[in-house]
């Protein structure tokens, strides 16, 4: 089994390994809790620091870090936007543990970390900008039904943010959401990776996940 087996599961088969690796993005140097059954535990993945450097965080309103895994990119936006709510989710139980531990050590109090299938543990949450590297060894089926629930859930004017390797198909990926938004972009290409954008429309959209 590799260390990647099942990232994307409630609960990963892997016997627990513990271990803390060091990252460096946006300025910043954090130290983190890594496990086994955890996506990219050896080293933060390439994809999502370029993600990290790329998106445009608001100054405040509501962050979602779809498919957090150990909470890096979550982490990251609580910490450059203290004045924004950052909620964190991911279905691998053993990963939002890990993203907890590395919320309350660095301190930050404007984090929520939720456990489940995002559409189920979301619930109504809306959002300004919606962060993801989406799991694509789960598979097109799941990591679409993903990114399709996002647009839903973005508020007026607000983005999604996913990365993604050109060869897995990433433009395919944002082709075959871009019926769901007012605007696509690419925004970098970098090292067989791309950041891509897609943007809401301001008005009004049925399509969009109603307020409780």
């Amino acid at each position: 089994m590799n260390d990647q087996d099942h990232y994307f599961s409630t609960d990963p088969s892997s016997p627990s390994e513990p271990s803390q690796i060091e990252v460096s993005v946006r300025g910043r140097r954090l130290t983190l809790h890594t496990d086994r059954g955890v996506f990219s535990r050896r080293q933060a993945d390439k994809g999502t620091l370029l993600l990290l450097q790329y998106a445009e965080l608001p100054d405040s309103g509501a962050i979602l870090d779809l498919g957090c895994g150990y909470g890096l990119v979550g982490l990251v936006a609580a910490l450059d936007r203290p004045d924004a709510g950052v909620t964190l989710v991911d279905v691998n139980s053993r990963a939002t543990d890990l993203a907890r531990q590395n919320c309350d050590e660095a301190g930050v109090s404007n984090v929520e970390v939720l456990t489940g299938d995002a559409p189920e543990a979301l619930a109504t949450r809306t959002f300004d900008s919606i962060l993801c590297n989406p799991p694509y060894a789960a598979g097109k089926r799941v990591f679409m039904a993903l990114l399709e629930d996002a647009a839903k859930r973005l508020n007026p004017d607000g983005s999604l943010w996913i990365v993604g390797r050109t060869k897995q198909g990433i433009k395919t990926v944002v082709r075959d959401l871009s019926p769901l938004f007012a605007s696509a972009e690419t925004v970098k290409i970098r090292g067989g990776y791309r950041v891509m954008r897609l943007q809401a429309s301001g008005g009004d959209d049925e399509q969009r996940i109603p307020p409780e």
